[in-house]
């Protein structure tokens, strides 16, 4: 799959004042962080590196691969971004996938809904 070779936006996270150690557990690996906040950092690499960094942090508790970033105003914004990414190359058939969001949107009011209108895209 080519998504395992293509750089993208990545964000690790981890507990408020964890920051500073994860920081130094990312450079110490050899990478370079775009942008630290208080519960993360943020990279520019490959999902490879993503496998690589989950077997190596301990200060991590998710990282997180871009795979299309875009700006949904209604449901229908967000099922039709979602649904034009070729998952098919992502997912296998028979795999399992799991949704979680945040939402900051008049329109779409609760991450449950957000959740529901991604997974039916994809699904779809």
């Amino acid at each position: 799959m080519q998504v395992f070779h293509n750089k993208s936006k990545v964000i690790i996270t981890c507990n408020k004042r964890l920051s500073p150690y994860l920081q130094e557990e990312v450079i110490a690996l050899g990478y370079t962080i775009e942008r630290a906040f208080a519960t993360g950092v943020e990279l520019n690499i490959t999902l490879t590196e993503c496998i690589k960094l989950n077997l190596n942090l301990r200060c991590a508790s998710q990282i997180l691969y871009s795979i299309k970033s875009f700006k949904a105003i209604t449901p229908d914004d967000l099922y039709q971004e979602i649904s034009a990414i070729e998952w098919e190359e992502l997912i296998d058939f028979t795999g399992y996938f799991s949704v979680t969001s945040n939402v900051d949107n008049p329109n779409i009011t609760t991450p449950l809904f957000a959740n529901l209108k991604v997974k039916d895209a994809i699904v779809d």
